[in-house]
């Protein structure tokens, strides 16, 4: 008897500990991994996300671009991190579903070695050509490329992306032959096609230079034209099946960080992404804020699989 009272004491003092602790979370600085340069739209969220989530956890987020491997080097550094909610990681479709389908070894499990926070926006990519290009329209952009095979380059933000998946559907689906260069960020890709050494390219960030006139948008994803610039056609109103999806973005932490810090994390979140300011930032971004629990994220990445699944069948997409 004498035992067990100890026993249950012990146990006791650590579970108060435990909350104390867990209380006092966050008492330091905590970091955003980003897996691109900066400059694109997942590094301009995650800026616009941690400024106003830091000041609701009384602690200042700040942002480390971790860019390169498609995405699993930031990754890989996340989830082999301390599981204490310290070190947070901002992800879209490649990095978490679609590097599942598409590399065959990766240094960690990005659905068992990360646990979700929750969804916070999505973003729309326009496909873009320099307004020094010829092509003006898509159709036009199609029969450019038919005739010069293989001479036109397409960037991406990496092996695996959204945008380099979206180009490999378009070789596949209109037969054309065109050169994938994988880059470390929108921004990089961008500069080279403005630079002329890229032709095309899917990009979610362009939007400052396509009304500079710099860049020439020909269509954009989603299902309805962006209010921004209403004279952009969607691909479903060009008649292009398959383009009506969007890059979305969310919040993830290391596997066994524990519940109550995830679900402290999550509440905070939900409310900062519903913030007038920051809707408002979005749609000037010609994105979109999105709020889900961690159990919503985690139902929605077995949707995104799915739908993505076969896409990487068909294209036969492999890492670069």
């Amino acid at each position: 008897m004498f035992k067990r009272l100890i026993r249950l004491s012990l146990l006791t003092g650590f579970f108060v500990m435990t909350l104390n602790v867990f209380a006092d979370y966050p008492d330091r600085q905590i970091t955003l991994v980003v897996p691109y340069t900066p400059g694109g739209f997942t590094d301009n969220l995650a800026r616009a996300v941690a400024k106003p989530l830091g000041e609701r956890l009384n602690q200042q987020v700040v942002i480390l671009n971790l860019p390169g491997g498609g995405g699993n080097i930031a990754a890989a550094k996340v989830a082999k991190s301390t599981p204490d909610g310290y070190t947070n990681y901002i992800c879209n479709n490649a990095t978490i579903t679609l590097n599942t389908m598409i590399y065959k070894s990766l240094p960690f499990d990005p659905l068992k070695d990360l646990a979700p926070i929750g969804l916070i926006g999505e973003s729309h990519a326009a496909l873009v050509v320099p307004t020094s290009s010829p092509v003006k329209s898509f159709s036009e952009l199609l029969a450019y490329a038919r005739a010069k095979p293989g001479e036109l380059n397409f960037g991406s933000t990496g092996a695996g992306g959204v945008s380099h998946l979206s180009g490999e559907m378009l070789k596949s689906n209109y037969k054309i032959k065109m050169t994938h260069v994988p880059y470390k960020g929108t921004a990089p890709a961008t500069t080279d096609l403005l630079g002329g050494q890229l032709q095309l390219m899917f990009n979610d960030a362009a939007y400052a230079q396509i009304k500079a006139e710099k860049l020439r948008a020909l269509a954009v994803t989603g299902t309805k034209r962006l209010s921004n610039f209403p004279d952009i056609p969607t691909f479903k109103e060009l008649g292009v099946a398959g383009f009506e999806t969007y890059a979305w973005f969310g919040i993830f932490v290391p596997s066994g960080t524990p519940p109550a810090i995830i679900s402290k994390l999550s509440k905070e979140l939900m409310l900062v992404t519903q913030e007038p300011s920051l809707k408002a930032w979005a749609l000037s971004q010609n994105g979109q804020m999105l709020s889900s629990n961690p159990q919503e994220l985690a139902d929605f990445l077995k949707i995104d699989i799915a739908k993505w699944a076969p896409v990487v069948k068909e294209t036969g997409i492999v890492p670069e």
